[in-house]
């Protein structure tokens, strides 16, 4: 009898730690909604921020790795001329790009950015050697928290979207709000609805490819995002308005593609 309770309690155990193992990886499976904040709120961390270039990476054992970093450009926070971050090694499947000078919608949308969470839910940011990277330096670090952006003459890219809203939003003068502008974007997003460009399922339901699938569900998020806290429209920043903008007219000449090829 005791033998039995024995059993019964170590199948408990087991039972148990693949319940919070089950548990673990399901809630890994999605960044956690810390690191998940819009673009608007990153500004608004207490981090220090700055663009720097890494100039070493030392292995530490492992997947660890520690980068070594120059700062070009001090933007908030501690002076410092040089620092290092822990992270992981750099591997194939990990992105590098600048999200074309952070043009891209895919970058502002919901989830975007250039790192990602572990299956542990924390972030192991990688680097290449003699990139340059805009950094956010704090307790909580976010999925654009290490956005790389390109040098031009040797300098950062004057032409990044993302640096430049970054450095507008740190310097404190008041964004500009241009209704019309987003007015545009809603507008162009309520057409694309009613057209059946952000019905997810329809879409799915009709084969439409993922790469179309994907960039269908950004913009319907910000659109429901939009429908959702309207009072917050006004704090949609000009370089996301412009890329939803883009994506808007490119995705839908996409899907009329797709269609006018499906229908032959």
């Amino acid at each position: 009898m005791t033998m039995m309770n024995g059993m019964n309690a170590l199948r408990s155990l087991v039972f148990g730690a693949l319940a919070l193992s089950a548990a673990a990886s399901q809630a890994c499976r999605v960044a956690p909604p810390a690191q998940r904040i819009a673009v608007e709120d990153q500004v608004r961390q207490p981090a220090d921020v700055m663009v720097a270039q890494v100039i070493g990476a030392t292995p530490l054992g492992g997947d660890a790795v520690e980068y070594n970093f120059l700062v070009l450009d001090q933007m908030r926070g501690l002076p410092r001329k040089v620092f290092t971050v822990l992270g992981r090694a750099l591997s194939p499947y990990d992105q590098d790009g600048s999200y074309d000078r952070h043009q891209d919608f895919a970058f502002w949308a919901r989830n975007g950015g250039r790192v990602t969470s572990g299956t542990d839910c924390a972030i192991h940011p990688s680097f290449v050697v003699g990139n340059s990277y805009l950094m956010f330096l704090g307790d909580a670090p976010t999925l654009r928290s290490f956005e790389k952006i390109d040098m031009v003459d040797g300098h950062p890219d004057p032409d990044d979207q993302w640096l430049a809203y970054v450095k507008t939003a740190l310097s404190g003068t008041p964004a500009r709000q241009d209704y019309e502008r987003i007015g545009r974007l809603v507008y162009g997003l309520q057409r694309m609805q009613a057209q059946g460009d952000l019905d997810r399922q329809a879409l799915a339901a009709q084969h439409a490819p993922d790469q179309l699938l994907m960039r269908a569900g950004r913009l319907a998020d910000e659109y429901e995002r939009i429908l959702k806290e309207p009072k917050e429209a006004h704090r949609i920043p000009d370089q996301k308005i412009d890329a939803a903008l883009r994506e808007a007219a490119s995705l839908h000449a996409a899907l009329e593609t797709w269609r006018n090829g499906a229908a032959r």
